[in-house]
């Protein structure tokens, strides 16, 4: 709540929106983890 997502699915690391309304591909996910 409070990420102004209109949209799912979602994914929220840390705080920051990263992806909205599909699936993020796994090597994409890999950087939001590294970071």
């Amino acid at each position: 709540a409070g990420y102004g997502v209109f949209g799912t699915p979602a994914v929220v690391i840390d705080g920051e929106v990263k992806c909205v309304g599909k699936i993020p591909k796994i090597e994409d996910i890999k950087k939001w983890i590294k970071k």
